[in-house]
């Protein structure tokens, strides 16, 4: 024992910056540290090298002092990085009677290393970070002007102010300050290399202690950085005004839209498997018929085989069939045509009444709807999309970049990059569709919409991940713990919950109890052509019959 005491009196200065180094100056390890005959443990703390010593270092100071009193510090800085001072809170001071330690003063040191003595920053001035997406912003009192703003500023996102809003919770409890370096966006890498960009590069090089923003959570992140806070969920859609013509475009409400294409197809099939089995069916009755030597006109009296295939369709109509089938077989094929177009028709017409009479499920509702509509799209000016446009190969954004993004456009058209201002008057006019985090426009649309408009307001999302977003520190962060333990308070006391209700506004209710959309050129299309068809054919028979008729004539003259 004695010759590892004397070792520790030997222990180098260098020494000490190894657990500073590898970040051992945290809650998982308790240090004790002997100034055993002055060997200087706590200048050797003091040196500039020490940047890992701050409010969760669990160390102990032992220190003998004249005439025979043994004392126990404990030792802890606000950030050794920022030039912070060490600070010492006597735990216990004894002394040894009768070769027994007698204690004079003892403190409870659970106590000491509590939020009680490291609470107070007393203004020490911490490194943050932000992400702005906007031209020539670097001045401190110019960002924080900027995120203390409750309305929306360009380049700014909403999950950006509500982490700001968190950042000071912080600051007010710790009584710390700030210096802010903004970043333009929130990832990406320096030509394809390691070296990540944007916030996440910040916090990953521990360029910064606290963020005014937010991560995604990916699975690659969870080894690099420290989660403080899950609170905010991101969320994004494409918002619109429906129209008609995006009812058609959306294939609902339009002719042929109660039914799938595999519906009609086979309800065709069927009814022409039906004329086929009527058609045979006479046949052989007629075949029979001439063998018993009875009955013999009735497939004359049906009007032949041609006649089926009306009957059938005015069956289909709900016409009734001339002349009516005499046989048993003929009038159960007929009585289930009339079932079949009975079914049919009662849920067509209810499909259509029920279409038109909806408020909801209007227009597109998928991505791909979206990018399939003639809507003009919109997205946001700020750095996500950029990002996600230039490195997501998806078939999904390659289709909507070269269908909606990369067409050029009328200089008096909406950007495909815009802000929200600038949209408002093309969101409203129709035909637009604009994306973003829906919490930023809806107090604004609430305000500049009418009633039936806001009934006509639709959201598509899927072309962002919706995912609680990560408020994050650099992995083993020495302000880690202090941090998590007052954003754990003020979602204890219900600060959290009001600051989500405040940032987080609901879409504007639909006062109207339902709203009847016309039917559009476009969504009758299908009808028109069936009958431009129909009309097609009912010609060409008619022409024929005349020149059958003229050529009959000719040949009885």
């Amino acid at each position: 024992m004695a010759q590892q005491l004397d070792d520790l009196k030997r222990l180098p200065a260098e020494h000490y910056k190894s657990p500073s180094q590898f970040r051992y100056f945290n809650k998982t390890y308790q240090w004790l540290l002997w100034d055993f005959h002055n060997n200087n443990c706590f200048s050797h703390l003091q040196q500039s090298g020490l940047n890992y010593l701050g409010p969760n270092a669990q160390i102990v100071f032992l220190k003998y002092e004249e005439p025979h009193y043994l004392l126990w510090w404990d030792v802890h800085s606000k950030g050794r990085h920022l030039k912070a001072n060490l600070e010492m809170h006597l735990v216990a001071k004894g002394t040894y009677i009768n070769e027994t330690l007698q204690f004079v003063t003892k403190n409870d040191i659970n106590d000491i290393r509590g939020i009680r003595y490291r609470g107070d920053f007393e203004g020490l001035k911490l490194r943050g970070a932000t992400v702005i997406d906007q031209d020539n912003i670097t001045d401190n009192d110019q960002i924080e002007q900027i995120l203390s703003r409750s309305s929306k500023d360009p380049g700014v996102s909403a999950f950006t102010k509500y982490h700001y809003e968190l950042f000071n919770l912080l600051r007010h409890r710790l009584n710390f300050t700030v210096e802010f370096r903004n970043a333009r966006g929130w990832a990406g890498h320096l030509d394809n290399s390691s070296y990540r960009l944007g916030f996440l590069g910040i916090m990953q090089r521990n360029e910064a202690d606290i963020g005014a923003s937010a991560a995604y959570p990916r699975l690659n992140r969870f080894a690099e950085f420290d989660s403080l806070h899950q609170g905010w969920k991101f969320h994004t859609a494409f918002l619109f005004l429906y129209t008609p013509d995006l009812h058609a475009q959306s294939k609902k409400g339009n002719f042929l839209a109660p039914f799938e294409k595999h519906v009609w197809l086979g309800s065709l099939i069927i009814l022409n498997m039906v004329g086929l089995v009527w058609i045979v069916e006479e046949r052989v009755k007629s075949y029979l018929s001439k063998i018993t030597t009875s009955n013999v006109e009735v497939f004359k009296r049906i009007g032949g085989r041609f006649i089926i295939p009306l009957n059938i369709f005015a069956a289909i109509c709900q016409q009734g069939v001339d002349p009516v089938p005499s046989g048993a077989s003929s009038r159960v094929i007929t009585l289930t045509s009339f079932l079949f177009s009975l079914v049919m028709y009662n849920y067509y017409t209810s499909s259509v009444v029920g279409g038109l009479l909806s408020s909801t499920d209007k227009g597109p509702s998928t991505v791909d709807e979206v990018i399939s509509s003639p809507l003009r799209l919109s997205f946001e000016d700020i750095g996500y999309y950029k990002v996600k446009f230039r490195e997501n190969k998806a078939p999904s954004i390659v289709k909507l970049l070269n269908k909606k993004v990369l067409p050029p456009r009328d200089p008096h058209d909406l950007p495909v990059y815009t802000n929200f201002s600038s949209a408002i008057p093309y969101l409203k006019k129709g035909g637009y569709a604009f994306h973003c985090e829906e919490v930023d426009v809806y107090p604004e649309l609430a305000k500049i919409l009418t009633d039936s408009e806001i009934c006509d307001l639709r959201a598509v999302s899927g072309l962002l991940g919706s995912a609680l977003m990560d408020w994050i520190v650099h992995k083993n962060s020495q302000y880690t713990e202090i941090f998590r333990h007052i954003v754990t308070q003020a979602q204890e006391v219900g600060l959290i919950q009001r600051l989500l209700r405040q940032r987080r506004p609901k879409k504007p209710p639909c006062q109207n109890l339902y709203t009847v959309y016309p039917v559009n050129l476009s969504g009758t299309l299908s009808a028109f052509v069936l009958l431009a068809g129909s009309i097609i054919i009912s010609s060409k028979i008619l022409l024929l019959e005349i020149a059958l008729k003229r050529y009959s004539n000719r040949l009885r003259d």
